[in-house]
């Protein structure tokens, strides 16, 4: 009698596409403990030496390919870049199931495909691709007081600049600001933009924590004044919010929201929490959505209060109609930050505007946009033709030209 409880039952019936949802379940239990990665080997080989002779390849390089992965999942920290430490119960999950799917077969991804008429799981192989898009990287232009602009792409660690008395330093990977005595500082802007192909995380005088989205840019004082402590940003940020008392009285913290142009398009006001903002110009949508605390999201004359897990939305063309949406999908929102795209039956439109920030990519649409919805995640460390390739099996036809997309009927 078989075994459904072995590796080689359950990974023959997922790469069968006859696995039941029972089985499924078991898989991915499976594949989040890290102390049986060792007993899945034999399987893996398997199955890689079959994909390696399926495509009449006997290079050593799909050998150091495999070796490369097994390492890094014996490392804990899978080809997805993620630190587990941070991630929720359901999107680790997801990450073991998208290491062992990368694993098998020479490299397919799990894609959950939604549209009109069915839902079902795509397996799609990946092929090497010369005109290709590599994913975005951690990197920045850091403006100071006097105009000078920081690339930090590349920065060392250490003192990168003194605006007044606070010293601007980098430190694996991110900015982070040290005003000693708050009392005498200067009030000086400095402005952290990432173009697209870009992120990076940035520690506020306050140490109040942001993280940016490619395309995306905030502008904040080097060291904040003692009654208020106030930034303003455009496209997408993640706040941590460092509770600041000053005179036995909590110093409030006000996100304003701006065009490009620095036009005013709404304001959020905190004393402590954490919460994303996507306010993206080319999005029909400003969207505010809270993990912790409470905050007060403000456009115009109107008002409305967040608690965790809602989301303030604004529709562009409704200035002062502020709409809650509750039981949102945090995983969802923080996906970016986590390494993911993370799509719930997101149009294409939508879907290729990530694309293009992520992969610093102009499209081009030629002929009708196809009306398709998609869900399912995504690493945002694969380049573009793998994502493209899951597309194409609904239809959706591309072709990378330099630094364009074409998007076909």
């Amino acid at each position: 009698m078989t075994n459904k409880n072995t590796w080689q039952y359950l990974v023959d019936q997922y790469l069968a596409n006859t696995i039941s949802k029972e089985e499924l379940d078991l898989l991915l239990q499976k594949a989040s403990e890290e102390e049986d990665i060792d007993a899945l080997m034999p399987v893996l080989q398997s199955h890689w030496q079959k994909a390696k002779e399926k495509t009449g390849s006997s290079g050593n390089d799909w050998d150091a390919r495999f070796e490369a992965m097994m390492k890094e999942a014996r490392r804990g920290n899978p080809v997805l870049g993620i630190e587990k430490k941070r991630v929720s119960p359901r999107i680790y999950r997801s990450i073991a199931a998208a290491v062992l799917v990368a694993l098998l077969g020479g490299g397919y991804f799990i894609f959950f495909q939604k549209n009109n008429h069915q839902a079902g799981i795509t397996q799609t192989p990946v092929h090497q691709n010369t005109n290709d898009l590599t994913p975005g990287i951690n990197g920045a232009v850091l403006t100071l007081a006097n105009g000078e602009q920081i690339i930090l792409d590349s920065a060392g660690n250490g003192i990168l600049a003194i605006q007044g008395k606070a010293k601007v330093m980098s430190r694996s990977g991110q900015i982070v600001y040290d005003a000693e005595d708050k009392a005498k500082q200067e009030f000086l802007l400095n402005t952290m933009s990432t173009p697209r192909g870009r992120q990076y995380q940035l520690v506020l005088s306050d140490g109040t924590k942001v993280w940016l989205n490619a395309s995306s840019s905030i502008r904040y004082p080097a060291a904040f004044p003692d009654k208020e402590r106030k930034v303003e940003i455009s496209g997408e940020a993640y706040f941590e919010v460092a509770p600041l008392i000053m005179k036995k009285e909590k110093v409030p913290f006000t996100v304003k929201i701006v065009s490009g142009e620095g036009k005013d398009r709404g304001e959020i006001q905190v004393l402590g929490t954490h919460f994303n903002v996507n306010s993206y110009e080319d999005e029909t949508t400003i969207k505010t959505t809270l993990l912790e605390g409470s905050v007060k999201v403000v456009k115009g004359a109107s008002f409305r209060m967040l608690s965790p897990g809602q989301q303030a939305q604004i529709k562009n063309r409704l200035p002062e109609d502020i709409l809650i949406i509750n039981k949102v999908d945090v995983d969802a929102v923080m996906a970016w930050k986590n390494g993911y795209f993370s799509f719930g039956n997101t149009d294409l439109a939508a879907i290729f505007r990530q694309i293009s920030r992520w992969y610093d990519v102009d499209i081009e649409y030629r002929g009708e946009i196809p009306d398709r919805r998609f869900g399912g995640e995504i690493s945002r460390n694969t380049n573009a033709s793998q994502v493209l390739k899951i597309l194409e099996k609904s239809k959706v036809h591309c072709t990378i030209e330099g630094k364009k997309i074409i998007v076909m009927p």
